[in-house]
């Protein structure tokens, strides 16, 4: 739902307004990570290491404290420093939104807390409610202030502020669901007055939670550092404010691609944290984790591979046109390199003595896209900051494996299976492009063409995926079942163990 609002937003608003609403959107991106993802992931372990009802509640108030804490500092910060920021981003009529966005931070606490505690117990009701619905009153919002700024209503500032204003309001109903939960299930489960509260944590538990909360959000930190590098470095390249406004808010289509194919993967995540309460021994939970990797790689190769086959049509479909279908492509790499980096950090994030080298890897990532934005978006334009996007990624990746000692044996990634990947996607690419090239000698590129080809050609290109998937035994019946209707496609294609 967070990525598909911004097709019709974009269509609506066009690329320099969806360019305004952007621009400030990676601060938002931090508080989802805090707030939906990276903290609720980590801290659900912590829980789930708990012997005691009255140790979890113990630890909930302190954590509570922490977070309220910290989220009161970076709040302040943000909303005093919102014209500086602005001035920054090249625009400082930005200001109004990023204050805005800075409230959303006091929901942290609320939201990080609770979800990691109903998680703990593999009870995701709570945290899925929560976010359908948080996700749901936002997007209305912002599709209300694009329609009111399509009707004149409101001018392009005042719609990029209204529409921002959407990610609190929404918090607002999540905090209201999880704390009625919580209130609910506390008052029909009393703790004994004298049970235990001690709270048991394990030791380097402070750095893991840097590591999984840093790398959850991993995407979020390098469009942190377009927002404040691209438009000021095409300008210095010669380019007019208005053209590089509309320039970045084409290499911001990328966004709602990214986050769909990165999604499946943090779900992966969230699903094998808590699994790891007992030890973080990789050998203990071996078969969970080979499970979980095998099939969301298998997943984002099909992703990657689609996309970029039929980069052009999707991106006319989408968004109206086919500009930066070059850029779109390359940037859209980072589905498969960052699903991967999620799973390598989730499953070893309890190796004390390698996850300081790991943060140091990040850094090293974030000095590079910096280095390769200055020096490739004046010479290549939006294409250049995907191309330094993806090869930044590479630096973390590498460098993880490279820590490792490229050891494919506790992922469960032997030879045959990733070269048979690999070939799987070339595969299934280029028939869908043998495809796509054969409708468009028939076809002109229009909108209403392209959504034609997208609906002949995905179907099809799953099919060969699937079946080659089937014949190349790349997943067990087991690894088949754990896909969405995993059960049904078992039946439907007929895979036994």
């Amino acid at each position: 739902m967070s990525a598909i609002y911004r097709i019709p937003l974009q269509n609506i608003v066009g690329d320099r307004g969806y360019f305004i609403y952007q621009q400030v959107y990676p601060i938002y991106g931090i508080f989802s990570v805090l707030a939906l993802s990276g903290l609720p992931v980590v801290i659900s372990k912590t829980f789930a290491q708990q012997q005691t009802m009255a140790a979890k509640h113990n630890l909930l108030k302190k954590t509570f404290g922490i977070l309220m804490a910290g989220a009161i500092v970076i709040t302040g910060w943000l909303w005093f420093s919102a014209k500086y920021l602005a001035s920054l981003m090249g625009d400082p009529n930005l200001y109004p939104e990023v204050r805005v966005v800075a409230l959303t931070f006091l929901l942290v606490p609320f939201e990080a807390s609770l979800r990691g505690y109903f998680q703990s117990d593999l009870v995701m009701e709570p945290s899925a409610i929560s976010q359908v619905s948080e996700q749901f009153f936002r997007i209305v919002i912002i599709i209300a202030s694009a329609l009111m700024f399509g009707h004149g209503i409101l001018n392009v500032y005042q719609m990029g502020t209204l529409a921002n204003s959407g990610a609190f309001i929404g918090g607002l109903l999540a905090v209201g669901i999880l704390v009625r939960t919580f209130l609910k299930n506390k008052k029909s489960d009393p703790e004994p007055e004298k049970a235990d509260k001690t709270i048991r944590l394990e030791h380097g538990l402070a750095l893991e939670i840097i590591l999984i909360v840093v790398f959850t959000g991993i995407t979020i930190f390098y469009q942190f550092i377009d927002s404040f590098s691209t438009v000021r470095l095409l300008l210095h390249a010669g380019m007019a404010l208005d053209q590089a406004e509309i320039q970045k808010g084409i290499f911001d289509r990328g966004q709602p691609l990214l986050q769909l194919g990165i999604v499946i993967s943090l779900s992966f995540v969230s699903t094998i944290m808590p699994q790891l309460k007992e030890t973080n021994r990789v050998q203990q939970n071996k078969s969970t984790i080979q499970k979980m990797v095998r099939v969301c790689l298998w997943l984002s190769v099909a992703e990657t591979a689609g996309l970029i086959a039929l980069m052009p049509q999707i991106n006319t479909m989408l968004f109206t046109n086919m500009n930066g279908s070059r850029t779109l492509s390359i940037y859209v790499l980072s589905i498969l390199i960052v699903s991967f980096i999620n799973l390598l950090i989730a499953v070893t994030s309890g190796d004390d003595e390698k996850n300081i080298h790991k943060l140091i890897l990040f850094g090293m990532s974030l000095v590079v896209k910096v280095a390769l934005n200055v020096i490739l978006v004046p010479k290549f334009g939006i294409a250049g900051g995907a191309l330094a996007t993806v090869l930044s990624e590479c630096v973390i990746l590498f460098g993880i494996l490279t820590i490792y000692k490229f050891d494919r044996k506790f992922l469960s990634l032997d030879k045959k299976f990733t070269s048979n990947l690999i070939k799987l996607g070339l595969i299934m690419a280029i028939f869908v492009k043998i495809v796509v090239s054969f409708l468009n000698s028939y076809l002109a590129m229009t909108r209403a063409n392209s959504v034609l080809v997208n609906i002949i050609a995905i179907p099809l290109g799953a099919f060969v995926y699937l079946k080659l998937s089937k014949k190349w035994h790349m997943l067990t019946k087991a690894e088949w079942e754990i896909l969405p209707m995993g059960k049904h496609i078992t039946k439907f294609m007929k895979i036994e163990d």
